[in-house]
């Protein structure tokens, strides 16, 4: 698993890359979300009520994205 941070910016958060892949961190009545940026051909949004949990969605997401793209046969991002 790559490098998760996160910086405080007001409200929203940001993070770094896991697997080459950046998107946002949100956080709206006690739950953190987001979504991945820079895709052309999917969607991968991401939840959890801590960071921890947040981290794992968004891994699981980019994991089943390149498996899918891999069975497909598709290019990836």
């Amino acid at each position: 698993m790559g490098a998760f941070c996160f910086k405080k910016r007001g409200i929203d958060y940001e993070y770094s890359r896991i697997q080459g892949y950046k998107g946002t961190i949100e956080t709206e009545d006690d739950t953190l979300f987001g979504h991945v940026l820079g895709l052309k051909n999917a969607i991968i949004s991401y939840e959890g009520k801590n960071i921890d949990e947040l981290r794992d969605d968004f891994q699981n997401g980019i994991d089943d994205y390149l498996e899918n793209c891999r069975l497909n046969g598709e290019r990836r991002g």
